[in-house]
């Protein structure tokens, strides 16, 4: 089973491409992680993804985005989001991961200062939609496949002819988007530096009951203020996050069969086996049990 291996903050750890050419394309099946799901977590790159094979369900902030074969979703630079299947259908997809600078170049420049800053320093544009309706957005597609062919290929000076696309397809994209970047809000790295500090919480105390009193003290908020904090950077309630982050703890113990559920469901924090049970059955779509003859075999 993959992962994505992240910090407390749920900041993605690995590197995507090289210092020296950093960008990539990845070819990825949802059934190949943990749950069937990618689980939250944030980068500095942008990343455009491209099912290939169903249905793709985005969690982005607040918002949820269905993204299908022949369409795209382009996510902005240190945004939250996660990606699960629709009805727990199989999902391929393609992903491009570009750090901007490869783009703009130094920090200031006029490409920097006037095309990308009002879009990566942009919270109320978390991410653009790809979609088959326009003209240009078909352009913007062809292009990315493009890119994609030309990085499994890796012929002669494919790097500049990637570049290149890349380029082409971000000066059409602002461009067509340049009226949403008016509403100007600039992101704000205190919010993520209280999200940090509740993840850090959260995970040290899930195996113990989590009041969201003692939460919200952590970052000097009122209950209501930090339960609108967390949703708005995760898309979940603390609650959903708990209880997803504890059926994945559960999973090695499932695995090992050497306890009982009620044994289990009180090492992860959950008050009785039913419970833990339900949120099992939310996560992984089966029971603990069917899921441990699953793998034992």
């Amino acid at each position: 089973m993959r992962k994505i291996l992240t910090d407390d903050t749920k900041r993605e750890l690995s590197m995507h491409g090289s210092e020296q050419f950093p960008m990539t394309v990845s070819h990825d099946d949802l059934w190949d992680f943990e749950g069937k799901r990618v689980p939250v977590h944030w980068h500095g790159d942008l990343e455009i993804s491209l099912p290939r094979e169903g249905t793709a369900v985005y969690q982005v902030g607040q918002k949820r985005y269905e993204v299908r074969p022949g369409e795209g979703l382009l996510l902005n630079q240190n945004v939250p989001h996660s990606c699960c299947s629709l009805d727990r259908k199989r999902v391929r997809y393609s992903t491009v991961l570009v750090r901007p600078d490869f783009l703009y170049g130094e920090f200031g420049s006029d490409v920097e200062r006037n095309c990308f800053r009002p879009f990566l320093q942009n919270l109320a544009v978390p991410c653009i939609r790809l979609g088959s309706e326009n003209g240009w957005e078909q352009e913007v597609l062809k292009k990315i496949n493009l890119v994609e062919i030309a990085f499994d290929q890796r012929e002669y000076c494919y790097e500049l002819k990637i570049k290149g696309l890349l380029c082409e397809v971000f000066s059409t994209v602002l461009r067509e988007n340049q009226s949403r970047f008016e509403e100007y809000r600039p992101a704000n790295h205190l919010e993520l530096e209280r999200l940090e500090i509740m993840l850090n919480y959260l995970n040290a105390h899930f195996d113990s009951v989590v009041k969201l009193q003692e939460l919200a003290d952590q970052v000097h908020l009122s209950r209501e203020v930090c339960c609108r904090l967390f949703r708005k950077l995760t898309g979940k309630t603390v609650t959903g996050y708990l209880e997803e982050y504890r059926a994945a703890k559960s999973v090695s113990l499932v695995q090992s069969g050497q306890y009982s559920m009620t044994q289990i469901a009180d090492m992860i924090g959950f008050s009785n086996a039913s419970r833990f049970a339900a949120a099992f059955r939310r996560q992984f779509g089966c029971n603990p049990g069917e899921y441990h003859s699953f793998t034992a075999e």
